[in-house]
């Protein structure tokens, strides 16, 4: 047997003992669905249970099932004598899923492409002349459908004298049944005082076909239909039927500077040697982002015209063109 005055040194010894058992077991914290926390060391564990050695309570063993989540507690030593730090590295909570990436909506595309030229050509020299110029322009786009609007409006007096006075406005419809072939449908109206066109509609639908499709080269031929119905002053009225051939073009002359141009060609079916015959160019340079100069030539042959009237129509004319 022990005597008294050794009692309090060994109890001393096991007291510290105990401590610093339980400062070693105490490394992790259960969380309980409930909302409690239990700390201890785990004393064994089983797929079903966790069995923990605690400080106050001895062994508890906890179904896994009522288990949310377990939190190691690492203790760091501290570097001077203020109490140690001790971090917490939570285990077997899922990470926080990935914030989904943010969907970027890309632009709408324009459908709708709109141009206005508009020029004021004057001339003094032996012969006075002023000439006014309005010309609009508007295509639509969308899938395998184009609409190209066409507006063309010119007045001029040469020595006093009316010179020019015409409007034509025109609107085609085009729709591509392969990447290559197209159908249109192509209807206008005009009047022309000079030739002594009160009023002349003409309807041409087609077919058309793309051979070169390039940024800088479009190539197209179109081969159609044509009629048309013109009313001369003094009541004469004048109906063709004739073939369509046209071709077009649109291409980087040099640099910045594009052309487009139109070449068509009406063989009249009922008399071979009438005919008719349209060219129009129009050479465009961009001096701003929306502001571009326009040259156009236009040249009208038609050998059905009234007596007085040349049978050839040549016109120029320069134009700032504002783009919208």
């Amino acid at each position: 047997m022990l005597k008294r005055s050794n009692r309090f040194p060994l109890s001393l010894l096991a007291l510290c003992a105990w401590t610093l058992f339980a400062s070693q077991a105490a490394d992790i914290i259960i969380h309980l669905k409930n909302g409690d926390r239990v700390t201890g060391s785990i004393a064994s564990e089983t797929a079903t249970e966790v069995t923990l050695q605690t400080a106050p309570l001895g062994k508890i063993t906890i179904p896994v099932g009522q288990i949310l989540r377990r939190e190691e507690v690492v203790a760091k030593p501290a570097v001077t004598n203020a109490p140690p730090v001790v971090a917490t590295v939570t285990t077997n909570k899922p990470a926080a899923p990935a914030a989904p990436p943010v969907a970027v909506k890309p632009p709408e595309p324009k459908h709708w492409n709109s141009e206005l030229q508009l020029g004021l050509n004057l001339r003094y020299s032996a012969k006075d002349q002023q000439e006014s110029l309005v010309i609009a322009k508007s295509t639509y786009g969308k899938n395998r459908f184009r609409e190209i609007l066409d507006y063309n409006f010119t007045y001029g007096r040469t020595e006093g004298v009316q010179s020019a006075n015409r409007m034509t406005g025109s609107s085609k419809s085009e729709i591509d049944l392969t990447p290559k072939i197209y159908g249109f449908g192509l209807a206008g109206g005009s009047y022309d005082e000079i030739r002594q066109i009160d009023l002349q509609y003409e309807l041409n639908p087609g077919v058309g076909y793309t051979w070169f499709k390039k940024p800088d080269f479009v190539f197209k031929t179109e081969l159609g239909f044509g009629y048309q119905d013109q009313f001369f002053k003094g009541g004469r009225e004048l109906q063709t039927y004739s073939a369509r051939l046209a071709g077009i073009v649109t291409w980087r002359v040099w640099n910045k500077l594009m052309e487009d141009a139109k070449l068509e060609y009406f063989p009249n079916i009922k008399s071979s040697e009438n005919y008719r015959v349209r060219v129009e160019s129009t050479l465009r340079y961009p001096l701003l982002k929306n502001l571009s100069l326009n040259l156009i030539v236009i040249d009208l042959y038609d050998t059905q015209t009234p007596p007085n009237v040349q049978h050839n129509d040549l016109q120029v004319r320069s134009a700032l063109g504002i783009k919208f």
